[in-house]
């Protein structure tokens, strides 16, 4: 399981929300957490003045200093730094020490969200580690998060395709389930397929779970009719109760990638469930090159 921990904070209260996943899959795993503040990008103009600089680092400590105070615990330890620098390239650098990135996202969609971009979804993009993703709800609480960790043990979602790249997230998925996770295994087809095609859908999802139910796990296979599979896996998610989906994706980047757009890019924007994240192995990817990919990116 995933023993070391980074979860990036802000200031506020969406980042925050993201803790208490972190600390139950430490509980579970005997690990512990780290929080990350990196200060604004601001802070390192060199035309502001150095006593604003240090009073905004003072207060970004006091603030994750009470946060280390809030959720560390005896069984789960957590610490807590301040970097000052620009939040992607900090929390690439701390994951490089880390099993799993546990972070929040706004979940915009359109055009702003393609100018601007988020810290969240460039780290899934950039990623070699896993990301937790978590879709806070508009009215949040800690209790709330915490029965959202919960979650996640109980009923667990992983989306095959029959690829082996989608069969990677199924690996990944036992480093935060246990042997009383019931996990789903959905296969989504087109909405007018033949019998004949969801047959062999049902197929593969029987093949995929031969392992897990050798070992007695509760798997539960279902085939999907829908036109789009984001919305698909999404509504199977919230009609069962899942706490987690586990996805993988390419990491591709550029324009061509926000023009397509993706299966795993939506069901992180529009789907309140959280949603595990691997990048795609590049053994598994065509040729051995990335897809849609004309220049090299740095990878954590």
């Amino acid at each position: 399981m995933y023993r070391n921990i980074l979860v990036p904070v802000d200031g506020s209260d969406l980042s925050e929300y993201a803790i208490p996943y972190a600390i139950e899959i430490a509980r579970r795993a005997k690990g512990r957490v780290r929080l990350l503040r990196a200060m604004p990008e601001s802070l390192i103009v060199t035309d502001i003045p150095v006593s604003i600089q240090a009073s905004a680092r003072k207060l970004a400590q006091a603030e994750v200093d009470r946060l280390v105070k809030a959720y560390g615990t005896a069984e789960v330890p957590v610490d807590a730094e301040v970097r000052i620098g620009f939040p992607l390239e900090e929390i690439k650098r701390a994951a490089t020490k880390a099993d799993l990135v546990v972070m929040t996202t706004h979940g915009r969609g359109g055009i702003q969200r393609w100018v601007m971009g988020s810290v969240a979804d460039k780290v899934i993009r950039l990623s070699a580690r896993p990301v937790l993703v978590i879709h806070p709800p508009a009215k949040r609480s800690k209790a709330m998060a915490a029965a959202g960790a919960l979650r996640m043990f109980r009923d667990a979602m992983v989306s095959l395709d029959g690829s082996p790249m989608s069969a990677q997230a199924l690996r990944e998925l036992r480093q935060i389930s246990e042997g009383g996770t019931r996990v789903h295994l959905v296969r989504v087809v087109a909405a007018d397929a033949a019998p004949a095609a969801v047959d062999l859908a049902a197929g593969q999802l029987k093949d995929a779970a031969s392992d897990l139910v050798a070992r007695g796990v509760n798997v539960v296979q279902a085939v999907e009719k829908n036109d789009s599979p984001a919305e698909a896996i999404v509504d199977y998610a919230l009609k069962k109760g899942c706490g987690v989906i586990a996805m993988t994706t390419r990491g591709a980047g550029g324009v061509e990638r926000w023009l397509l757009g993706g299966v795993t890019d939506k069901v992180v924007r529009h789907g309140p469930t959280p949603v595990l994240v691997l990048r795609a192995a590049r053994a598994l990817w065509k040729g051995g090159k990335r897809p849609l990919g004309r220049r090299n990116i740095p990878v954590i």
